[in-house]
């Protein structure tokens, strides 16, 4: 007991003494050399996080798209094997009156053919100006409620709840809008020399009619990244309804807004009312195709790759720093070993500063990070092809990279240190 105690005292006053002597030295210390020291870790530091972040948030952009343009926070489509969901008037009723249902959205829809070109017939071995796709018909009030519907209809105007004949076509089926136009993929067809305000034939599959067939007239084209949307047709859902063949009150699809953390719940609530009828219910982040969590995955791995050499290069202008700064205070040292300092205090002084180092770079990369670069990432999300990129970043995800910068500085502050004090006291004086 007695050893632990003055053990105890020993460590106690090689802390009291190490720090006296840390504080001693930043305050000495080139102003110029510490600012470009803790610039250096804020470079690191934002290496750890915003890289990291950037990469990830190039899809959880996408799963934000998704969600918001799409989805909703639940979306309920049909079984697999059903063209249609079970009980869909139940439902919407049991979804009207629920209490943590903010906006939904039922959406009718079939698999079409959309013709282009009314006028001209396609010459010899030529294909047709036609392609497949999907037609959607909308409540254009319920569906701006939920998806915010308006805002991905880049040219043209969106469908009026009064007036039938019209439709809105996916940028991605267009020729002339489609930035997969010039990729000229094999079996990918666009619709060639149809803008707003063009003529086009919709035709509904029906073995025992041979197919129902209406002409409408191009009113908008809607333009997103977020596949759902760009590469489908809207209609009015009460025009849609009357061409269908069959089940003509039954949706194909329901997209449910509600608060995020709830969105399990109300999955679960709605799964327990259609008991045993055929449907399937999902939140936003079930609803997710798996190729984008498997990018998300490997962008993951990427951005832990990038940190870990960040901090391999952390470590190094650390140990540097601390190696060089022990080197030309050697004979100094030596003299305080002489005069009875204990080496653990040389030691942890320098362990000390490389603290110093290490918090002051990650409290102004927080600063930046959070006051600055995730608020401005928000607002002005990074334009990539397939999502608007933004910065992920979490005080959790922060804080933990915090702790790992700190303990990287710790060790590249203390090896240094140690190689250098252990060092003969009567050679580090002398200079030998």
């Amino acid at each position: 007991m007695k050893q632990f105690i003055e053990r105890r005292k020993e460590w106690l006053n090689a802390l009291r003494v190490g720090w006296f002597l840390a504080l001693r030295q930043v305050k000495r210390s080139n102003k110029g050399t510490t600012a470009l020291i803790i610039f250096i870790m804020v470079l690191t530091f934002l290496n750890l996080v915003v890289v990291s972040g950037l990469l990830l948030g190039l899809i959880s952009g996408s799963f934000e798209q998704y969600r918001k343009s799409y989805s909703g926070e639940v979306i309920v489509t049909s079984a697999q094997g059903r063209n249609y969901i079970e009980n869909s008037q139940a439902l919407i009723n049991y979804i009207a009156h629920h209490p943590q249902v903010t906006s939904y959205s039922a959406r009718y829809g079939v698999n079409v053919q959309l013709l282009g070109t009314l006028n001209d017939n396609p010459k010899k071995n030529e294909r047709p100006n036609r392609v497949s796709g999907r037609l959607v018909g909308i409540d254009p009030i319920s569906e701006e409620a939920t998806t915010n519907f308006s805002k991905y209809i880049k040219y043209g105007e969106n469908l009026d709840p009064n007036e039938e004949g019209y439709i809105l076509i996916g940028a991605t089926l267009l020729k002339k809008y489609s930035t997969y136009a010039d990729a000229n993929i094999p079996g990918f067809d666009f619709l060639d020399n149809v803008d707003v305000g063009s003529r086009v034939r919709v035709t509904i599959p029906d073995s025992d009619n041979g197919g129902i067939v209406k002409d409408f007239i191009v009113k908008g084209i809607v333009k997103s990244k977020v596949d759902e949307v760009s590469t489908r047709m809207f209609i009015l859902d009460k025009e849609l309804r009357r061409l269908l063949p069959v089940n003509k009150e039954q949706y194909q699809e329901i997209a449910i807004r509600t608060d995020y953390a709830n969105a399990p719940a109300l999955a679960a609530a709605i799964k327990g009312f259609m008991g045993s009828y055929a449907a399937r219910v999902q939140t936003s982040d079930e609803a997710i195709p798996s190729f984008l969590r498997d990018i998300e995955k490997t962008m993951g791995v990427l951005g832990n790759a990038l940190s870990s050499i960040a901090l391999v290069v952390a470590a190094i202008t650390i140990f540097i720093v601390v190696f060089i700064n022990a080197i030309t205070k050697r004979k100094f040292i030596g003299i305080m070993k002489g005069i009875g300092i204990k080496p653990l205090a040389v030691e942890l002084s320098y362990v000390f500063q490389a603290i110093f180092y290490g918090f002051a770079g990650s409290a102004v990369g927080l600063i930046l990070t959070f006051g600055l670069l995730k608020p401005y990432f928000s607002a002005n999300p990074i334009d990539f092809p397939f999502s608007d990129g933004i910065l992920v970043v979490t005080p959790w995800s922060a804080g933990i990279r915090v702790a790992i910068l700190i303990i990287v500085t710790i060790l590249a502050g203390f090896i240094p240190a140690k190689l250098i004090v252990r060092k003969n006291t009567l050679d580090s004086i002398l200079g030998r």
